[in-house]
This record gives C-alpha cells, sequence and structure tokens, in this order.
C-alpha cells in the first residue's frame, strides 16, 4: 500500500499498520509503503481506512526477495527490451521481474 505525505504523520501510519499485522513499512519522501503478507492484505488495509488515512495505491503484487543487478549497458538494454516486447504482447497480462536496473538512456 502506498499513502501520500499529506494524507497521515509517518508515526499514525506506521503505528495503525504494524498493529494491523503490516510486515514493514518504509518512508519514502514520496510517502508511505505498506507492506504485509497476503493475507494480512484487507485486515491492514481496513485498519488504516477505519482511522481516516487513504491508501493512493493498494494492491496485492509480487516483490522479489532477491534481486539482480544489472549494471553493463549492453544486459540493461536486453532485458529493457526483452521485458517492452512482453509487456506490449497481447497474452501477457502481469509481468514481474528480479532484475534491478535503470533504464539507460539513449
Amino acid at each position: 500500500m502506498i499513502i501520500s505525505r499529506e494524507g497521515a504523520s509517518e508515526d499514525s501510519v506506521m503505528e495503525v499498520a504494524l498493529e494491523a499485522g503490516a510486515e514493514d513499512f518504509k518512508a519514502e519522501p514520496e510517502g508511505f509503503e505498506v507492506l504485509t503478507d497476503p493475507g494480512h492484505f484487507e485486515p491492514v488495509h481496513k485498519a488504516l481506512e477505519a482511522k481516516g488515512i487513504k491508501c493512493a495505491s493498494a494492491q496485492v503484487t509480487y516483490i522479489p526477495s532477491l534481486t539482480v543487478p544489472l549494471s553493463d549497458p549492453g544486459a540493461v538494454s536486453a532485458v529493457t527490451k526483452l521485458t517492452d516486447a512482453l509487456e506490449d504482447h497481447d497474452d501477457v497480462k502481469e509481468l514481474y521481474s528480479t532484475a534491478n536496473s535503470r533504464r539507460m538512456p539513449g
């Protein structure tokens, strides 16, 4: 779940989320990120809403436990082309990757 900084204070979001069963809480410059086990998603989401804390984004998604760093520009380019091609394919609904790369300019 992503919560805007304008939506609530860091302390209140962290307290409500962790008491409701969240696994992790991250304060980012853009807002707060609350991570839960999929089984605790709804109780945490409902607890936040009950306290008047609205989520900018709330969804169950995959988060890799291990990422593969890519620093070689050729590898980054190849992975980017592959993921773009897969995302554009009509039969692909969701795409998840363990590659940890930033798009290279050009």
